[in-house]
């Protein structure tokens, strides 16, 4: 495989957060620090040009696109090592300004203390916020006394400060969070912790939650990785810990099928990447490698690896985000170690 780098941003102390963004139809990465008073980008996909997004607090674990509008949701306010008891969630509304973008806006959705994971969820009866928490309290970083939660809440274009729903407790360190979508169109979804991986779905009206896993779990993601025509579960276990999983239902539930190193791992993403099935791990420590995996459905309930390609090292990546296009795939990370944004594009052979 052929792998161009591009250094995007430079120079972001406590770069954490990537997205995707759309503005008036086009596609832009929205990139975030951790940092107090840490800034967000926002980067041309097609020209590279880049604009600074003022006015946030920083503390930002996530920056997502508001499906159909100008506009970025943030978990704001959640600040290394865990101080995090002020977090909230803000939608940056964004207009044009010159060739770049400014925040003409900023609305409160939601006081969401120790949110961690956020997304929007496109659901029969309308769109809806899902906020996972880490935990409910905290006296200190090392205080893990508390559970974390995830709550929904129906989202209105104007509407501020939203009201959430308990769909589940006992999550503890709860930290893993994927939408996926099911037969019918709408978005399942995956979560969790220390006590376990979960799946709540909306039917009929009602969110309905059952446990999937019951290892810890820090990452997860839910998807046919080997080709066979069904999904696998892949975590990361443990709590940023040094081995991803790979979980297959040969029929009478779930079983580990393939373990893979990690150190301090904090980036897993499965899909089509380059038209096949892929898995993209990434490790804060270590040799701090960016892989991706290539696998087959081997014999005695067991998943090979057919082939690994290293993307980069020594970089520590937070987050990515993956893009196809034709016979082409770009990765974008928000390397953290490096504080910078570096975008790879990458082509078969």
């Amino acid at each position: 495989m052929e792998i161009k780098r591009e250094v995007l941003v430079d120079q972001v102390p406590g770069l954490y957060a990537v997205g995707n963004i759309t503005l008036d139809g086009q596609v832009y990465y929205a990139a975030a620090s951790e940092d107090r008073m840490g800034k967000m980008y926002l980067v041309d996909s097609k020209t590279g040009a880049v604009s600074e997004v003022e006015g946030g607090l920083g503390g930002v674990m996530a920056a997502l696109d508001v499906d159909g509008e100008n506009a970025v949701f943030c978990i704001e306010e959640f600040y290394p090592v865990f101080d995090s008891a002020t977090a909230k969630i803000i939608k940056v509304v964004l207009e044009k300004d010159g060739t770049g973008y400014k925040a003409a806006d900023r609305k409160l959705v939601a006081e969401v203390p120790y949110v961690h994971r956020i997304a929007q969820l496109k659901e029969e009866d309308g769109s809806y916020i899902a906020a996972g928490k880490l935990c409910k309290h905290k006296e200190n970083s090392d205080d893990w006394s508390t559970s974390g939660t995830m709550e929904i809440g129906l989202y209105k274009r104007d509407e501020e400060n939203i009201g959430l729903q308990q769909v589940c407790d006992g999550i503890y360190k709860h930290h893993a969070m994927f939408i996926k979508k099911n037969k019918e169109g709408y978005d399942d979804l995956y979560y969790g912790g220390t006590s376990g991986a979960f799946r709540t779905v909306r039917k009929n009206g009602e969110w309905q939650t059952e446990q999937l896993l019951f290892v810890p779990v820090s990452d997860i993601v839910v998807e046919d990785l080997d080709g066979d025509g069904d999904d696998e579960i892949a975590i990361i276990e443990e709590f940023h810990g040094n081995k991803a999983v790979i979980f297959k239902d040969f029929g009478s539930g779930w079983e580990r099928a393939l373990e893979l190193p990690l150190s301090f791992g904090h980036v897993l993403w499965g899909g089509a990447f380059l038209g096949k099935p892929g898995l993209i791990t990434g490790s804060r420590s270590g040799e701090k490698k960016l892989i991706l995996y290539r696998f087959a459905r081997g014999e005695e309930k067991k998943i090979s690896v057919i082939e690994e390609t290293v993307i980069d090292e020594g970089q520590a990546p937070a987050q990515i985000i993956v893009n196809e296009s034709g016979d082409s795939a770009e990765i974008v990370a928000a390397n953290h170690g490096m504080a910078q944004l570096v975008r790879y594009q990458c082509r078969g052979k």
